[in-house]
C-alpha cells in the first residue's frame, strides 16, 4: 500500500485540494490514482504530472505523464503528486457574415496598436524621437485605448533620453568594464534574472481601485482572484460601513524565513497605512484638555486633533465639516489673502473725528514713514517713529494745532488713546476682542518680549536680600532712596554709512508700500552705551509694585568715557542732586543692580567708588545689593530697557565729519586702544570725535524724552565728565 499527497490543479487554480490518499503499489499507473482522485470526471481530459518528495523541494515533471508507473514513486521516495489540467485550444472557428457594421469599425480600431505623432525635428534630440517610433511602427507595437499620446510619449521620451546621454559615454563606461547588453531579450533570458532580488516580492498594492463599485460584483472579483503567481492576501476589516481594505502582493514559489522577515516587514507597513478611529468620547476628552487655551477655537482643535492623531473619522455636523474643509483649504493654500477681513465694517461711521484721521493719514503717508521689516514676510509693515498711542496722539494733536491754532476750535476733536487703538489691525486677529477693531489703518501695534534666564544656585540668597532690602525701604520710607541701575548693550555709531542701534525692530506699528534703508551689520569703530539711573517710588507695602518712580538715561562715549564704577558713582550724585533739587536728600541711599564687573559689590574698585559717593553725598547709611549671577532680570531697571528699546529701534546712526586731518589720522585706527592712543598724541581728534557724535546723542536724548513711565517722562543727563568725576574724590572731612 502507497500513502501519497494527490491535489490536481487547473491553470494556477486549484480544483482539487491537496489530501491523502492510499493506493495499491502493483500494476498500477498514474492514471489510475487520477481516476481515483478525480472520480473519472476528467477522464478526456489532458494532464500532467508533478511529483516532489517534500515541499522545499520543486516539482519534478514525469515524462509519461498519466502512462507512468507507481512503482517509481516508491523507488524515488516521493511522496506528493500533482496533476495539472491543459486547457484545450478550440481552432474551429465558426463562419461569421462578412458584412461589417460601423461599430464593429470602431472596436477593432481601438485594439490597434498606434504611436506618437512624429515631431518637427529641430535638432538631433527631435530626429532621435522620430527614429524611434519608425523603429516601433516596424516592429508592429504600439499603445491601444488612446494612451499613445499620454503613456506612449512618455515611455518614447525617456528611451530618447537614455540614449541621448548615455551613448556619448559608451566608450568612457567600456573602459570602466561596463558592458550595455546587444539585447534585452537576451538579458532577460540569463538564469540571475529569475532571482526573487530582481522579482518584485512583498511588494503591496491595494486593491481598492480595481473593485467594481457594485458590492456583489466586488466580492466575486475577490473571491475569484486568480493571478500567473501566486500572491499574498492581507484583509483589514474596519468594522461597521467602512467595509474591508485588501492588499495583495507577490510571493515567491518557496518561502524560507528569509522571506517571513519580509513579509514581517511589509505588514509593518500596511499597518502604518491604516487609517485609525477614535471614538467621541476620545476626541471629546482631547478637545476639553486644550479648550483653555483662550486664542485656539474648537474647530482648529478638531483639525490639530485630526493631524496629530490621524483620525479618519468624519465629523457628523454638516457645518462643521464645512467649516473643518474651508480650514483645511486654508492651510494647504497658506495664503492669508483668500480671506476678506469684514471688521472693516465696525465702528462708528460719524465724521466727527474726520480731521483727526486724515492728518493721522497724512502723517503716515509723509515721507515714507511706514517701512517693512526685511526679516519678515508678508505684507504688514511697522512704523518705527509713533512711540505708542499715547505718543502718536500726542504727535497728531500738535500737528492739528500748527494748521488750525492753539487752543483748537471747537469742531476738532480728539479721540481717546483707547479709540486710536481700535482704529489699528489687531494683534491677534482670532481672538474675540479683536471683534472691536475697524482696522481703517492697515496698521499693528506689537511688542515683542524675550528673555533668556538661567538657574544659579545663589537665587534664593539673592532674592531674600532683596525682599529685605525692599522691607527695609519701605520701613524707612521717609529717609530712604532707592535706585536700580543698569546698563544696556552698546549702540554702535556708522561712519560712511549710518548703521541700526542693533535694537530689533519690535513692531511698533504695522503698514504696507515703503522702505526704511539702513545698514544692517557693519563693522564700526564709536559706539555709545546707554545707562539707566531709576528712582524707585517706594510703595507703602511690600506687596505695592517696585516698578514706578522716576528714570534717567546718560549716554556715555564708550571711546572716552568709559561704563566704569567710579564713573557710575559720579553719576549717581548727579542724579542725586537733579532729583533732590527742592528738597532734602535723605540719609540712607540703597542701590541695587546686577553683577556686572562696574556693579559687583565684592570688587575693590566698586567698593572704593562706593565709599566716595557715600562720603561726597554725605549720606548716614548707604547699602548696595547686586543680583544673583545670570539673574539681572531681577533688576527693576531691567523693566526700563524694553521702554528704552522703544526710543531706540528703527534708528539709523551716523557721525558728522571731522576735519582732513582728523579723517586720516582716524582711519589709520582699528580698535579702541588705538583711537586712545592717537587721541592722546592729537588734541584735536579727541575734541573732534566728541563733537562729532554730539548730533547722534542729542538726537537720542530727544527720542527718550518722549517716553514716559506712568505718566511720568524720562530725564536725559550728561555723562560725568573727568571733572566731575575727580571733583568726587576731593573729600573733605
Amino acid at each position: 500500500m502507497l500513502y501519497l499527497l494527490v491535489q490536481v490543479n487547473k491553470s494556477v487554480k486549484c480544483i482539487v485540494p491537496e489530501h491523502v490518499v492510499s493506493i495499491e503499489l502493483t500494476n498500477n499507473q498514474f492514471s489510475d490514482l487520477f481516476d481515483a482522485v478525480t472520480l473519472g470526471e476528467y477522464g478526456d481530459r489532458e494532464v500532467e504530472v508533478f511529483i516532489r518528495r517534500e515541499k522545499s523541494e520543486s516539482w519534478k515533471k514525469v515524462d509519461n505523464g498519466l502512462k507512468g508507473n507507481l512503482e517509481m514513486l516508491e523507488v524515488l521516495k516521493y511522496f506528493q503528486v500533482k496533476f495539472c489540467l491543459i486547457e484545450k485550444i478550440n481552432l474551429d472557428t465558426p463562419q461569421t457574415a462578412n458584412t461589417l457594421n460601423a461599430f464593429d469599425i470602431l472596436m477593432n480600431n481601438s485594439y490597434q496598436p498606434l504611436l506618437p505623432q512624429y515631431c518637427t525635428e529641430y535638432n538631433s534630440c527631435n530626429k532621435l524621437f522620430n527614429e524611434i517610433i519608425d523603429l516601433f511602427r516596424n516592429q508592429n507595437v504600439g499603445w491601444t485605448g488612446g494612451v499613445h499620446d499620454t503613456i506612449g510619449k512618455t515611455f518614447v521620451n525617456r528611451i530618447m533620453n537614455a540614449i541621448w546621454y548615455i551613448d556619448p559615454h559608451l566608450s568612457t563606461l567600456h573602459a570602466r568594464s561596463l558592458f550595455l547588453s546587444s539585447s534585452l531579450e537576451l538579458s532577460v533570458s540569463q538564469p540571475w534574472t529569475n532571482n526573487n532580488v530582481w522579482n518584485q516580492m512583498y511588494e503591496y498594492i491595494n486593491i481598492k481601485q480595481y473593485l467594481p463599485i457594485d458590492i456583489m460584483k466586488r466580492y466575486r472579483f475577490i473571491k475569484e482572484l486568480e493571478l500567473t503567481f501566486p500572491i499574498g492576501v492581507y484583509r483589514y476589516h474596519q468594522g461597521n460601513y467602512l467595509g474591508t481594505i485588501n492588499y495583495v502582493w507577490r510571493i515567491p514559489e518557496n518561502e524560507d524565513e528569509l522571506n517571513e522577515t519580509l513579509k514581517a516587514r511589509m505588514l509593518a507597513r500596511i499597518h502604518k497605512e491604516l487609517p485609525q478611529y477614535f471614538t467621541r468620547q476620545m476626541r471629546k476628552n482631547v478637545l476639553n484638555k486644550y479648550s483653555y487655551i483662550r486664542k485656539v477655537t474648537p474647530a482648529v482643535l478638531r483639525m490639530l486633533h485630526f493631524d496629530l492623531t490621524g483620525n479618519a473619522a468624519v465629523t457628523s455636523d454638516v457645518i462643521s465639516r464645512d467649516v473643518e474643509e474651508r480650514l483645511r483649504l486654508i492651510l494647504s493654500l497658506a495664503d492669508p489673502n483668500i480671506i476678506f477681513d469684514l471688521r472693516t465694517n465696525n465702528g462708528f461711521k460719524g465724521t466727527k473725528f474726520n480731521e483727526f484721521w486724515n492728518e493721522t493719514d497724512a502723517y503716515f503717508n509723509e515721507q515714507n514713514l511706514l517701512a517693512v521689516d526685511e526679516r519678515r514676510h508678508g505684507t504688514i509693515l511697522y512704523m518705527p517713529l509713533a512711540l505708542s498711542v499715547r505718543d502718536l496722539r500726542e504727535i497728531i494733536t500738535e500737528r492739528l494745532k500748527l494748521i488750525y491754532s492753539d487752543p483748537l476750535p471747537f469742531t476738532v476733536h480728539i479721540p481717546s488713546d483707547e479709540w486710536i487703538r481700535l482704529q489699528f489691525c489687531p494683534t491677534n486677529a482670532t481672538t474675540t476682542r479683536s471683534m472691536h477693531h475697524t482696522g481703517q489703518f492697515n496698521v499693528k501695534f506689537k511688542i515683542q518680549g524675550r528673555l533668556l534666564r538661567k538657574s544659579s544656585d545663589d537665587a534664593y540668597y539673592c532674592a531674600a536680600l532683596f525682599r529685605y532690602l525692599r522691607e527695609f525701604c519701605i520701613h524707612y520710607n521717609q529717609w530712604t532712596c532707592l535706585i536700580s541701575a543698569d546698563d544696556k548693550h552698546k549702540v554702535p555709531i556708522g561712519e560712511d554709512v549710518a548703521v541700526s542701534t542693533g535694537v530689533r525692530n519690535r513692531r511698533s506699528m504695522v503698514a504696507q508700500n515703503s522702505t526704511l534703508a539702513a545698514a544692517d551689520h557693519d563693522f564700526t569703530k564709536l559706539s555709545i552705551t546707554p545707562s539707566v539711573t531709576f528712582f524707585i517710588s517706594i510703595p507703602n507695602e511690600i506687596s505695592g509694585s517696585f516698578y514706578d518712580g522716576q528714570v534717567f538715561v546718560s549716554y556715555k562715549d564708550a571711546t572716552f568715557e568709559p561704563s566704569n564704577t567710579i564713573r557710575h558713582s559720579t553719576e549717581f550724585l548727579n542724579a542725586l542732586n537733579i532729583q533732590y533739587t527742592h528738597q532734602m536728600m535723605p540719609p540712607i541711599l540703597c542701590l541695587y543692580t546686577d553683577g556686572g564687573p562696574d556693579h559687583r559689590c565684592n570688587y575693590g574698585s566698586v567698593q572704593i567708588a562706593l565709599i566716595c559717593l557715600f562720603l561726597s553725598g554725605n549720606f548716614d547709611l548707604l547699602i548696595a545689593v547686586r543680583t544673583a549671577p545670570n539673574h539681572s532680570w531681577t533688576n527693576p531697571a531691567e523693566r526700563i530697557m524694553s521702554i528704552l528699546n522703544l526710543g531706540l529701534q528703527g534708528v539709523a546712526l551716523k557721525r558728522d565729519q571731522m576735519s582732513p586731518e582728523s579723517e586720516t589720522l582716524f582711519d589709520t585706527t582699528n580698535t579702541l586702544d588705538d583711537i586712545r592712543t592717537k587721541a592722546h598724541e592729537s588734541n584735536k581728534l579727541e575734541s573732534e570725535l566728541k563733537e562729532s557724535i554730539a548730533s547722534v546723542q542729542n538726537m537720542l536724548n530727544n527720542r527718550i524724552e518722549r517716553l514716559s513711565l506712568k505718566e511720568k517722562k524720562f530725564k536725559c543727563n550728561d555723562s560725568a565728565n573727568m571733572e566731575a568725576i575727580t571733583e568726587l574724590f576731593e573729600i573733605r572731612l
